[in-house]
């Protein structure tokens, strides 16, 4: 993907063990989507979270996403 164009990029492994790639425009996107029902399933191992191209310290489930996520400082993962 081009630098800049994409805000998060959530990388994880599905049922099949095979690697996806989810891409969101802006981090509010991002929360939305993990926030309610979520197309992913909860049990998905999350393989790296990266926002403007910053690795955020992430390690765990979809399921935890949303929590860990929206107490984030994004502060230091902004430029």
């Amino acid at each position: 993907p081009k630098k800049g164009l994409t805000m998060v990029e959530l990388t994880y492994l599905d049922s099949y063990k095979v690697k996806r790639t989810l891409t969101y425009e802006d981090f509010d996107e991002f929360l939305l989507t993990f926030s309610g029902c979520v197309t992913v399933p909860d049990s998905l191992k999350v393989l790296s979270i990266t926002y403007n191209g910053h690795q955020l310290p992430f390690t765990g489930l979809i399921g935890d996403l949303y929590r860990q996520m929206y107490q984030l400082d994004l502060t230091p993962y902004q430029n």
